[in-house]
């Protein structure tokens, strides 16, 4: 729709935004009253607020999407339009909530207010919100390349590639051609070279794809993935600087010498004079004398050499050449407190001479790996553009792409981009925390540089793994913090979610544990959470957070950390029970968190054990890797090729055929002669026809068995080549009665859900470019050794039941008692093994292998070694990820803390001898030390360090050891499951009030359904069509009424032979469509004639065969006709493709429901409005027509008459399904 459209005449007045003043006043005033719940300070300002950019940070539980719906809402109220406003939100799911909260909120005001002009302005709101930009940015995306990708040179009708298998079978056609021609060309040895550099143990070419499409993937997330393999991708080679990086370690050696001379001085001056004479001092005298000989001025290389001295000596006898060994009692505390500090300084000293040695080859060789780093950006530039280019062909993208292409437009083309900038009031973006840089440039894009909204929460950012950057947020915060003129920061800290107790104990933790250094932010009292609900405020004992652990008393290697203990889940079920028992929490209020997807097995089993239900989310029980499919999967295998013996022998001893190892042994033995080599599936032929070394093994019973499966498998085999695989699927299932079969075992439902997954998935793919039985087995294959994408099937789950999911599934949610299971788990550090480590900032490092050449006494070969060395840029690289994968466990730490709504319970497994032996450091300025934070491996190490080093500060946690004497039966407890039908027992179950309303309704059964039967037939939002349809015969796809035709519900036989080559039939739907597209594309500046027609025909989006059957005569005449001479005169006036909602009564039921539809078109007068709509049925009489659509434009002259305070509306009709075209005015 044209911009002067989009608010017609009507538009409401705008009315001034708050000032500063007046936001004061009003937070003065929220302050002052005796709301029950009152909005904050920050929230007033954050709903208020404008003039400039805002960044809102708003902590867990602090209503940042009350906040927003409020901010939107005023904005509605001063006369913005919904249209004028880009709202973007991390998922579909989210903004459809924020759709239905605006929705309930515009009603609530419409139905408030009193103010004519103001209600117009609502209703239209109300109406638009359907069509507003709130959605992902990836939807905004395609919404843009199907606007402008015309621009690009791209069809508007392409698809998105969201199956991770299509992705990887284009990438590895891409990848092979790309590789020939490297492998052949000029570059040919340096190629060779990169590619081994990257091998591995493996001896093929996987090791180099990997790093190649893993490379791809961070260049999608980048705004402009050739940019900056030009301006990045070699930056911190470029910029090595060896006499930096060379003066570094100078500057730390030189500090550690000293310390160490310093500490052994001291040492002998005082206690070391207990132990004089003792062998370690001669060796203490010696290190000295060596570190006395350096002065501050000394050369580099008098350091260097002195280090490598000492350490040589610390490693004399054994290693004990500078320990104090002592038996006297009164001693040994002196002596371990000098063993200890001397251990800690040599250690220091060592690791500075490995770096020293390392850095020297570096120095030597580093360089040689430049030119296969110039060599793998052009690979790489090349695999971009080559990939898009084989997507385009497909015109099918991944998002990444769409991105891309929506940035070139705004970026390349200003007219689109002003279009933007002036259209929206405001760009407003939720939880801004995981936005990518190439969301950050679109937002940038968009907005003016003054307008943009932003609500998140740093320390809820847990999608790095999505290329999500926490730092886009971070900086902004700090701009706007140390200078306000760069943008308004507000931060909400009340949390209005959890009891104090969670909160305390969340904050007693990250105090502790997150700082800049080592977490990226300062958890200060900027973000400290505090209760900001007054009902959960007061303290209360029994929500005491908790942090359990269990000591095994069996022995240790038997509990791998990985995965969870039946003792933990003992202990966890434990609590559960008295949680339910006791205190009367019913098991939907309890939710199980990972940290990551874990096995579920041992949890499940344990939780049936007792009774208890519980509902996974996801886990590793992906169907796939489900039995039933398994056996399904070796049965596509059979079907594509009988002579895999392993797919066949898994078939025929399935259940569906039901071979013995006895059977199959006897058929095994069926060669044809003694020394040839035959597949199973020829011994199976020669038992049957008796061609085999054995046929007296086969026995009259086998041979039917025999037969039957060799006719099903050939009969299989023979519909596969001529039917869907989906269909294929379906038979196997029916054939065989499977389907049927795994629905009677143990969990049968979700057993069944899992093979109809399988035909789903068939379904999907043949849907996609591909097609064929073997290349679906192939990308099948290709899923499960990859396990990039596994899904689970979600079927019925009981409704009161404890859930378990893992934390990156719980953002956003909040449930009132939360366990945290498994809280020994290593943290994943993937990340930092892999030999190519990539830096936004740095660009690529990676591990170069080197040839080292060797001096040998005698001739040898060869005369080199390959040597692999971490580079300078992939150091640093390293401990740039290993910083942020920690500070990305502390935030998946916070999120997981502060869903608990009532109590928080942290469990773990460890033994408290080994636990409480370890050391845990020193607290620094109220925090553990950073080293100590950035060496420990896992949530459980990071809290018991806290606990131990904190344990004067009264946290607001305890800790408790449970053991297995704790967890005996009795200990443990049961469910005691009260009879359903006991009726004084369901006085606490919320639906018994239900039940009794509907046996009430039950007994006057008739009479209710008399009267609410239109309420029961109608859905409560509805379309003009489905009412239309609630009152009209069945109609055929042309309009026709058939319910008189008999005869065409009779089948005729049919001789013809099939033409394969023939195309589809074209619907009348599908010509309606493309119609009502070409009146919504005719410009209407002057008076379209036949080449403008022909034009606006070819930008429609439809079939040839379709647009072929558009009469471009028929439309040429509308605009001879008196309504279309109007249309041209007042084109200003016109509005097309109008959305609109209206709320209507239904008379019958006295219910209420949303009418929602799109209007073809209106010209909007002050006194007046003429409405018009198109309609391509056939028909013999205009007056079939007339009275088949009249109610149906009474509805739509109904909205436009509240709309705009209009109550003369003419209505007209266009006809364009007859021989002529026919404009009829409907009375």
């Amino acid at each position: 729709m044209d911009r002067k459209d989009e608010g017609g005449i009507g538009k409401m007045r705008k009315k001034s935004f708050l000032s500063p003043e007046e936001i004061s006043q009003l937070q003065h005033f929220e302050a002052t009253s005796n709301k029950e719940q009152k909005r904050t300070a920050e929230q007033i300002e954050a709903i208020y607020f404008s003039g400039q950019n805002i960044l809102v940070s708003a902590s867990a539980g602090s209503g940042k999407t009350f906040v927003m719906v409020q901010r939107i809402i005023d904005q509605i109220l001063r006369g913005v339009s919904i249209q004028e406003l880009f709202i973007s939100t991390f998922t579909v799911k989210a903004a459809g909530e924020l759709k239905e909260r605006l929705e309930k909120e515009l009603s609530n005001v419409l139905k408030e207010s009193q103010d004519e002009e103001l209600k117009q302005h609502l209703a239209q709101q109300l109406a638009a919100i359907a069509t507003a930009d709130i959605g992902t940015m990836d939807s905004f995306t395609q919404k843009l390349l199907n606007k402008y990708g015309y621009l690009l040179g791209l069809a508007p009708n392409f698809r998105i590639l969201q199956s991770a298998s299509e992705q990887t079978m284009l990438q590895n056609e891409v990848f092979q051609q790309l590789f020939e021609q490297y492998y052949t060309g000029e570059h040919k040895e340096i190629f060779e070279k990169l590619v081994k550099n990257f091998t591995g143990k493996k001896k093929n070419i996987s090791g180099f794809r990997q790093q190649v499409y893993a490379i791809y993937q961070f260049l999608q997330s980048t705004s402009n993935p050739q940019r900056w393999l030009q301006d990045f991708f070699l930056k911190g080679y470029e910029e090595t600087d060896f006499s930096r990086e060379r003066d570094k370690i100078l500057q730390q050696v030189k500090g550690a010498l000293f310390d160490l001379e310093d500490f052994f001085r001291f040492h002998l001056d005082y206690e070391g004079r207990e132990f004089a004479g003792a062998k370690y001092q001669e060796n203490v005298l010696l290190a000295l004398d060596k570190l006395g000989s350096l002065q501050e001025l000394s050369s580099e290389q008098d350091y260097f050499s002195v280090l490598k001295d000492v350490v040589l000596l610390s490693r004399a006898s054994g290693g004990r050449a500078l320990t104090i060994t002592t038996r006297k009692e009164e001693f040994k505390e002196l002596a371990d407190t000098f063993n200890q500090g001397r251990k800690e300084r040599i250690e220091h000293l060592r690791g500075l001479e490995s770096s020293l040695y390392q850095f020297e080859f570096l120095e030597k060789y580093q360089d040689d790996s430049l030119p296969l780093l110039d060599l793998l950006r052009d690979f790489m530039s090349d695999f971009t553009r080559t990939y898009l280019e084989r997507k385009k062909t497909e015109n099918a993208f991944e998002f990444g792409d769409i991105s891309h292409f929506a940035i070139q437009i705004l970026e390349d083309f200003p007219q689109v981009r002003s279009f933007y900038q002036e259209r929206y009031h405001e760009v407003m973006v939720d939880e801004y925390q995981d936005t990518n840089h190439t969301q950050e440039r679109m937002l940038e894009l968009l907005s003016n540089g003054y307008n943009r909204f932003m609500v998140g929460d740093i320390k809820q950012s847990i999608y790095r793994f999505r290329q999500a950057d926490p730092q886009i947020f971070n900086d902004k915060f700090r701009l706007y913090q140390a200078d306000p003129s760069q943008g308004k920061l507000i931060v909400l800290k009340e949390n209005f979610r959890s009891h104090v107790e969670v909160l305390e104990a969340t904050n007693d933790v990250f105090k502790r544990l997150m700082d800049e250094q080592v977490g990226e932010i300062n958890y200060d009292e900027t973000h400290y959470l505090v209760a900001g609900n007054p009902t959960k405020a007061s303290p209360n004992p029994k929500n005491r957070a908790e942090f359990l652990l269990y000591d095994s008393t069996v022995a240790s290697e038997e509990l791998s950390e990985e995965s969870i203990s039946a003792g933990e889940v003992s202990l966890v079920i434990r609590e559960i029970i008295r949680l339910h028992e006791e205190e009367a929490v019913a098991f939907k209020d309890i939710t199980l968190l990972t940290a990551s997807r874990t096995r579920n097995d041992i949890i499940l089993a344990e939780f049936a054990n007792h009774n208890i239900p519980l509902v996974p989310d996801g886990g590793e029980d992906n169907y796939l890797q489900s039995i039933e499919v398994m056996v399904m999967l070796d049965t596509l295998r059979t079907i594509n090729n009988p002579l895999n013996d392993y797919a066949l022998t898994a078939l025929l001893k399935s259940a569906m055929f039901d071979f013995g190892e006895d059977e199959l042994a006897r058929i095994a033995l069926q060669k044809s002669q003694e020394k040839s080599q035959e597949n199973l599936y020829d011994k199976l032929e020669n038992a049957l026809t008796n061609q085999g070394l054995h046929p007296d093994l086969i026995l009259p019973d086998l041979k039917k068995k025999l037969e039957l499966f060799q006719k099903t498998l050939l009969s299989w085999r023979t519909f596969a080549k001529t039917h869907s695989l989906y269909d294929l699927i379906w038979k196997i299932y029916q054939d065989r009665f499977y389907y049927d079969y795994v629905g009677a075992l143990p969990n049968g439902a979700q057993r069944q859900a899992n093979l109809y997954a399988l035909s789903l998935r068939a379904n999907d793919y043949e849907k996609s470019s591909f097609k064929g039985l073997s290349r679906f087995i192939s990308m099948i294959d290709k899923i499960l050794e990859n396990q990039h994408d596994l899904a689970s099937v979600p079927y019925a789950a009981p409704q009161d039941a404890v859930h378990l999911m893992t934390v990156h599934k719980s953002k956003g949610l909040e449930f009132k008692y939360v366990f945290l299971l498994n809280m020994d788990k290593a943290f994943n550090c993937q990340d930092t093994s892999s030999s190519i480590i990539l830096s936004r900032k740095n660009g690529i490092g990676i591990k170069y292998i080197a040839d080292v050449e060797v001096e040998y006494p005698e001739e040898v070969k060869p005369r080199s070694i390959r040597l692999s060395m971490d580079t300078l840029p992939y150091q640093q690289n390293l401990e740039e990820i290993k910083l942020a994968s920690l500070s990305e466990q502390m935030r998946l730490l916070y999120v997981a803390m502060t869903r608990a709504e009532t109590k928080l319970y942290l469990v773990g497994k460890g033994s408290q001898e080994k636990l409480e032996k370890r050391s845990w450091g020193q607290a620094e300025q109220g925090l553990l030390s950073a080293s100590i934070r950035s060496q420990l491996t896992s949530f459980q190490d990071w809290i018991y360090a806290i606990q131990t080093v904190f344990s004067e500060d009264h946290l607001a946690f305890d800790l408790r050891f449970v053991r297995d004497e704790d967890l005996t039966t009795d200990k443990i407890g049961q469910i005691h499951h009260s009879n359903p039908f006991d009726a004084d027992d369901l006085t606490d179950n919320r639906q018994s009030e239900d039940i009794g309303r509907a046996l009430d309704i039950l007994e006057s059964v008739d009479r209710l359904n008399s009267q609410y039967r239109s309420a029961i037939e109608l859905p409560s939002v509805r379309t003009p069509s489905q009412i239309k349809k609630f009152y009209e015969p069945i109609m055929d796809t042309e309009g026709m009424d058939i319910m008189d035709e008999r005869v065409a519900f009779r089948s005729q036989p049919n001789f013809d032979l099939p033409d394969f080559g023939r195309k589809a039939k074209v619907t009348g739907a599908q010509v309606g469509s493309a119609v009502h597209e070409l009146m919504q594309r005719i410009p209407l500046d002057q008076k379209p004639d036949m080449a403008v027609l022909k034009s606006s025909l070819r930008q429609v989006q439809a079939e040839e065969s379709v647009k072929k059957q558009i009469d471009l005569n028929k439309i040429a005449s509308f605009f001879e006709t008196q309504l279309g001479e109007i249309l041209l005169a007042n084109s200003d006036k016109l509005n097309r493709e109008a959305p609109f909602a209206m709320l209507k009564r239904d008379e019958a039921s006295g219910q209420e429901f949303v009418l929602r539809g799109i209007l073809d078109g209106y010209l909007l007068f002050e006194d007046r409005i003429i409405l018009f709509d198109y309609k391509t049925d056939k028909y013999k009489e205009a007056s079939e027509l007339i009275a088949r659509y009249h109610s149906q434009l009474d509805l739509y002259a109904q909205a436009l008459s509240r709309s705009y305070g209009i109550s003369r509306i003419e209505k007209y009709l266009i006809l364009l399904g007859g021989e002529k075209l026919q404009v009829v005015q409907v009375d």
